[in-house]
């Protein structure tokens, strides 16, 4: 069943056909928001609006203007940026985290410092840029639907997706052997 269809489901109040379309896209729209953010309760909430907004103004979607996903990620976008301007007024401490503890310790502990340096890495990148991969790169849209999520022309996902892969080469070199870059996609 397309999501179209299940849009019209959902919006006569099919609760299985929202459920649905929730299953499909929520991975989606929470990981793009965990980015944006990095932080596991700004992410929650976001994805939560933005499921909120469908079901609130299922017009504002047009499928003959973008896919559902990308439509959802546009509006978890715009739901981060109204969050950012308001925590910019109010001051909101940082999430802490507790380590992880058991067995294959040091695998994990491995692991976790290349996770940690590409994590550091990514949020070293500035937004723009670290937007465009992600969307790129980890939710695999093209560069139109990239730039329609972004608000900007094509080329201009191309540039940011250049120089955000090559500051990433630059940060991530020590681990580089580790990481291959040879997959990346072709833009």
């Amino acid at each position: 069943m397309t999501d179209t269809h299940l849009m019209a489901l959902a919006v006569k109040g099919d609760r299985n056909a929202f459920a649905l379309l929730y299953e499909r896209h929520w991975k989606a729209v929470y990981s793009y928001a965990w980015i944006l953010g990095q932080s596991v309760a700004q992410a929650e909430d976001v994805t939560q609006e933005s499921f909120l907004a469908l079901l609130r103004r299922p017009q504002a979607f047009d499928p003959a203007r973008a896919q559902l996903r990308t439509w959802l990620l546009a509006v978890a976008r715009n739901q981060f940026l109204q969050r950012q301007r308001k925590q910019r007024r109010e001051a909101n401490p940082a999430d802490a985290s507790e380590p992880w503890i058991g067995p294959g310790l040091e695998e994990r502990l491995m692991s976790l410092e290349r996770a940690e340096a590409v994590q550091h890495a990514l949020a070293a990148l500035p937004e723009t840029q670290r937007e465009a991969l992600y969307l790129f790169e980890f939710e695999g849209l093209s560069l139109a639907e990239s730039a329609v999520i972004l608000g900007i022309d094509t080329n201009a996902v191309k540039a940011r997706l250049y120089r955000g892969r090559e500051q990433l080469k630059r940060m991530l070199d020590p681990f580089l052997p580790a990481l291959s870059w040879k997959n990346e996609r072709k833009i």
